[in-house]
């Protein structure tokens, strides 16, 4: 009977984590971890290294849901979207515990697919260049499907001119970060040097 109930047990657990999940990320198709991810505090430190700063833009922070009704609104639920700098990203929901924030370079406006809508908008000021960004679990209701809350917090370089982060170089604080390499000013030269190969056509990292 010991033997029985333990297997059972163990059946159960598994099943309970095989329903619940994990959450998980993806850049460019390759699966990332939330540590991998460079954080808001780090790209400051990168920007305040070469003289500019990320600012947060007053009035900017809105509030999007993803609807999943045509699941039944059944986990797990994908996100995609596009940064401004070309990468591309999913978002797998896969329990109602799921809680991850991203710093993303965008413009006036963003655009997330994967819930009943064709796409989801959300706009922001003239100036954002940059947004960190929350997905979490939404429940639903009698009315409406479970889905994904969108969190969106607006912010602009301080220093237009001065140091900034095109698309190599933000390219290279990714690929850095998927190495886990802490991102902070510490790392600067190793930006640039990265820039500076992806523009001379080869690629980062080669001596």
């Amino acid at each position: 009977m010991i033997k029985i109930t333990s297997a059972l047990s163990l059946v159960i657990f598994m099943t309970f984590v095989n329903i619940t999940g994990a959450l998980r990320i993806f850049r460019n198709n390759d699966e990332i971890s939330r540590e991998q991810i460079p954080k808001m505090e780090g790209l400051r430190d990168l920007f305040r290294a070469g003289n500019n700063d990320l600012v947060y833009i007053e009035g900017t922070r809105t509030y999007d849901t993803l609807r999943y009704g045509d699941s039944d609104g059944q986990l797990p639920f994908n996100v995609t979207f596009t940064d401004r700098l070309a990468n591309n990203w999913k978002i797998v929901i896969n329990s109602q515990s799921d809680d991850v924030t991203l710093v993303i370079p965008t413009g006036t406006q963003m655009f997330w697919f994967g819930g009943d809508d064709s796409r989801t908008r959300t706009g922001s000021d003239a100036q954002t260049s940059w947004a960190q960004v929350q997905f979490t679990y939404q429940p639903g209701s009698w009315w409406k499907a479970a889905g994904v809350r969108i969190s969106f917090n607006g912010y602009k370089e301080a220093n237009a001119g001065e140091w900034s982060v095109d698309t190599a170089r933000w390219n290279e604080i990714l690929d850095l970060a998927k190495k886990g390499v802490e991102i902070t000013g510490a790392v600067m030269d190793q930006v640039a040097q990265g820039a500076a190969i992806y523009a001379s056509g080869g690629a980062a990292g080669e001596e």
